[in-house]
């Protein structure tokens, strides 16, 4: 395994992630229309969100054992002729099971792209460059998840379908230079440890070190998808806020990301080690919520979702490359099955929020709050119970440099 990923991969893996979320950012604009043309009652627009979230759960494990078995390369190009094929299914929907089948349809073959991309970055850096590439990547995905819905709306003044053909083109148009350009890493075949089904493959959910780091990212992608999916509705109930603004404190939270991720996390890593720098993130991103529910002012929200932005972009990488150093497991089961619980995240997070959201606007952004605070006592106390950190294997504390 190199030490450092060549820049020629690292390059194109950036572009297809870059492209494949502009792609996925481009429809969020259009999907509301369409769903009102179709006469869909706002339930039935909430299961297509959750129905895609719900079909990357199922499919990413089986996609993320076959990137192992056959490798990464095969099942990244079937990833991104499945994200193509999924916004030109939406184009043939016209009537809401279409609408929902065409999105999940999409979702099952497109889940391979994130843990196929992230499968080749652990595979071609070492444990030492591993945090900052994936940091990197993490920027990437979300610069593109930010030009995404601008693009959308631009082209959605055309046509509401004009966006699902742009999307789906992108996808297409990338997929030959992945083809082309992009190599099988040379140590794939060794990472394949454990071999075991596909239903088998969810017990690593009660593995130790496997099970915290999973748990991480489940409360993570809860917390998360409830501000994504509320922040706008509570901007406008507590300060009547123009579309204009809900879209800075959206921008707010992924450009503190984008920006950390690319510039800060290097450096961050001088100083604190992973575990350190994991717990701190998880702190950041609690006060960030914290301060949006009790928020008097909407610069106060800014700040607020800025904090959380600044704290998953702290530990977000590291649970990745943490994992990717557990090695039981190939990566490519591994990412899929963190996928699997991303989405799992995704599908809950927004329920439970909109539950609670009509009792008090506030209740959802404290429950976030309280989800994060709940794993960081989880991480504190395996760390007591164990005399060392469960999530990471004898990593010594690098000291300032």
């Amino acid at each position: 395994m190199t030490t450092m990923m060549d820049k020629r991969v690292f390059f194109l893996l950036g572009f297809i992630m870059f492209l494949t979320l502009t792609g996925y950012g481009i429809v969020l604009p259009s999907l509301p229309f369409l769903a009102d043309n179709l006469g869909l009652t706002s339930f039935q627009m909430g299961t297509l969100i959750t129905g895609w979230a719900t079909a990357q759960l199922i499919a990413a494990p089986f996609w993320g054992r076959l990137a192992d078995k056959i490798g990464r390369k095969p099942v990244l190009i079937c990833g991104l002729i499945g994200f193509g094929i999924a916004f030109y299914l939406l184009l043939f929907a016209n009537s809401y099971w279409q609408l929902l089948l065409a999105r999940m349809i999409g979702a099952s073959l497109s889940a391979g792209t994130y843990p196929a991309v992230l499968s080749i970055v652990a595979d071609s850096t070492s444990q030492e460059h591993r945090n900052v590439a994936i940091a990197k990547m993490g920027a990437i995905n979300g610069l593109g998840f930010l030009c995404g819905p601008s693009i959308g709306g631009f082209f959605a003044q055309f046509s509401v379908q004009l966006p699902f053909i742009v999307a789906g083109t992108l996808a297409f148009i990338t997929t030959p230079f992945a083809w082309k350009y992009l190599e099988e890493p040379s140590s794939v075949h060794t990472l394949i440890r454990v071999k075991t089904s596909y239903l088998k493959s969810f017990s690593m959910l009660t593995k130790r070190g496997y099970r915290e780091l999973y748990l991480v990212t489940l409360g993570l992608s809860m917390a998360a998808s409830s501000f994504f999916g509320l922040i706008g509705y509570f901007m406008i109930a507590r300060f009547e806020s123009s579309p204009g603004l809900v879209s800075i404190v959206f921008s707010a939270e992924a450009g503190t990301a984008v920006i950390v991720q690319f510039f800060v996390l290097e450096r961050l890593y001088r100083i604190w080690n992973e575990e350190r720098l994991k717990q701190y993130g998880l702190v950041i991103c609690s006060i960030g919520f914290i301060l949006i529910a009790l928020s008097p002012h909407w610069l106060v929200a800014v700040l607020g979702s800025s904090m959380i932005g600044l704290g998953q972009a702290c530990v977000i990488p590291i649970v990745v490359s943490l994992l990717s150093k557990l090695g039981s497991y190939g990566h490519g089961v591994t990412m899929g099955m963190n996928e699997s619980m991303d989405s799992l995240g995704r599908i809950v997070g927004p329920l439970l929020g909109g539950l609670v959201f009509s009792a008090n606007i506030a209740i959802p952004f404290f429950g976030s709050a309280l989800i994060i605070v709940a794993v960081l006592i989880m991480i504190v106390l395996q760390q007591k119970k164990s005399g060392q950190s469960l999530l990471i294997e004898n990593e010594d504390f690098k000291g300032k440099m």
